[in-house]
């Protein structure tokens, strides 16, 4: 009988945390990158982006990768591929080598993030796997929160290559961790054996398309709130860096509780689709408060806040898709590949596209249309994932 390894799970879900630093301490850098390197507001947009350039074109691959090369291997890449971007970007000299080192840290983002969830299920006992995957899906928002926090601190007293070395040492003791506890992960007896035709099992179904869309959607929406926040708020409320972080950051942290609700109303009978569906509504409505300019900033923030807190839904909801989806544990690093992908689709073209439709005269309320067509889509695709693994669930081969 498989029992949990609950330090295995837990340094698991540490990794994506770690990874999700790298994310975290970007927005409220951007001020003092703009200063030092005389970025435009387009180029920070692309700055941005380029963590997720080959997370956008290479996800797939990457979760076909996993089931050749394992999950531990890559994850213990990734974290090398973090600290040795974190470096090369803490001693930047110009912007073309900050890009080159966004480029290296999003490659080992996208290799953790894919290759994580297989050392949670390979850690994990199937009872306990619907638990940890709801803590799983809160690993964006809680790094994310803590590099937000951590940038401030780090800005203002030492200066962000300060704050970048800070995040390698992160990286560094997650692959010490990893390394001291790679007994606790057991990969299948296959593992290292599949054929990449097996792995692409999934691909090949169009469940994992629509929830890759559905959380394409959903990174579009969080990123264009979260990653212009702190901008907005410095630059049209003139609210300063430390207390703009700290803002942005309580928006950051609500989306947890809400990856936590939304795998709790799985355990609790909710069907995957309908939390979609719900998470998108729940975008849609919040989206009019915010970007509602009659409203106080207040109401506003407050806004922003249950925004983060009731989307989180959605990836509380499908980042355990791959034990619906995936048939074989060779293919669960492809739909996580797959999640991936939409979710770095959605995360590359935002800011660059709410950019353009901000303008230069930095008209934000513009960004709601956007955000509404988004939470539309959301709706719509969570109503396929519902349809569809009704039909799984009804076919014990899966032919859905």
């Amino acid at each position: 009988m498989i029992r949990t390894h609950w330090k295995g799970a837990i340094v698991a879900l540490l990794l994506g945390v770690v990874a999700a630093i790298y994310i975290g301490k970007l927005p409220p850098a951007i001020p003092a990158l703009r200063g030092e390197f005389a970025l435009t507001l387009a180029q920070s947009g692309w700055l941005v982006s380029a963590f997720n350039t080959l997370g956008m074109v290479a996800s797939i691959f990457m979760g076909l990768f996993t089931a050749r090369v394992g999950a531990w291997r890559l994850c213990m890449a990734g974290l090398g591929l973090l600290a040795l971007g974190g470096a090369v970007g803490a001693f930047a000299p110009g912007a073309q080598w900050l890009l080159a080192s966004r480029f290296l840290e999003g490659v080992g983002f996208l290799s953790i993030v894919v290759a994580a969830p297989g050392l949670i299920m390979q850690s994990t006992a199937p009872a306990d796997r619907n638990r940890v995957f709801s803590f799983w899906g809160g690993y964006m928002p809680a790094g994310t929160t803590l590099g937000m926090l951590l940038a401030p601190l780090f800005i203002q007293t030492l200066g962000w290559r300060a704050l970048w070395l800070a995040t390698v040492a992160c990286a560094v003791a997650a692959l010490a961790l990893l390394y001291t506890l790679r007994h606790a992960y057991h990969p299948p007896a296959a593992a290292g054996t599949a054929t990449w035709r097996a792995s692409a099992g999934p691909l090949r179904k169009a469940g994992p398309w629509w929830i890759a869309l559905a959380f394409g959607c959903y990174a579009f929406n969080y990123y264009a709130i979260m990653v212009w926040l702190p901008t907005f708020m410095v630059g049209e409320r003139n609210t300063p860096l430390g207390v703009a972080s700290l803002l942005t950051a309580l928006v950051v942290a609500a989306n947890v509780p809400g990856n936590l609700l939304g795998g709790t109303l799985m355990q609790h009978g909710f069907r995957r689709g309908t939390n979609v569906c719900l998470a998108g509504l729940a975008t849609a409505l919040t989206c009019m408060i915010i970007f509602a300019p009659a409203l106080p900033d207040a109401i506003r923030y407050l806004g922003c806040v249950a925004f983060s807190f009731s989307v989180g839904i959605l990836p509380g909801s499908v980042m355990s898709s791959a034990q619906t989806h995936a048939r074989t544990p060779a293919q669960v690093g492809t739909v996580q590949g797959m999640i991936n992908q939409g979710s770095n689709f959605g995360q590359f073209v935002s800011p660059p596209l709410v950019t353009a439709v901000v303008g230069s005269t930095m008209a934000w309320d513009r960004m709601l249309t956007l955000l509404l067509a988004t939470s539309a889509i959301i709706c719509a695709a969570g109503c396929v994932i519902r349809v569809i693994e009704r039909r799984l669930a009804e076919s014990p081969r899966g032919i859905a």
